[in-house]
């Protein structure tokens, strides 16, 4: 499965159509999603390239990229009523429970420009996710900067509809 862009020839995807989920089971079986970035006005995947380059005998440089660590930062994190997530987030940062954000989250990472309604839309899914809160507090509101570090234990397929309950499907091996 490729993605394909759903854009017109010189059109510009709107930063809205590239959007994240956090997926979580709270207690024995709830499972629970959020679409972040409510309230952050600027939020990107990072790569976290390792890199590394060297210069041959002939004065050739080769650049080789031996993974990535993607990550993405959502700052500020409002802690806004209804929003399952802060509420899960801020009780384990006040009781220092680090397993409770450690490796336990799905992230979704949809690409609403590429794909439809009908077909779905390109989607990628990263298990075994850590969402880590960095700081709590503030001035007039209260903050709390969450950096999402994904795991590359990715699964690529497409989301029926751009909300938080869509159904994933992965897609065939093949394709």
């Amino acid at each position: 499965m490729s993605l394909t862009l759903n854009l017109n020839s010189g059109q510009v995807a709107q930063r809205k159509t590239f959007i994240t989920v956090a997926e979580w089971t709270e207690g024995t079986s709830t499972q629970l999603r959020e679409i972040l970035g409510t309230r952050t006005e600027d939020s990107s995947m990072e790569l976290n390239a390792d890199i590394e380059t060297m210069t041959d005998v002939r004065g050739i440089t080769y650049t080789d990229v031996n993974k990535t660590e993607p990550q993405q930062t959502f700052d500020p994190y409002l802690i806004i009523g209804g929003s399952n997530l802060g509420a899960y987030l801020t009780e384990a940062v006040l009781k220092n429970d680090i397993q409770a954000y450690t490796n336990c989250f799905t992230i979704y990472q949809i690409a609403a420009f590429s794909g439809n309604s009908t077909d779905g839309y390109y989607a990628v899914k990263h298990a075994n996710c850590s969402i880590i809160p960095t700081a709590i507090g503030g001035d007039a509101k209260v903050n709390m900067p969450i950096e999402l570090h994904l795991s590359n234990d990715i699964t690529v397929g497409t989301v029926n509809k751009l909300s938080d309950d869509f159904t994933f499907t992965a897609a065939s091996q093949g394709l």
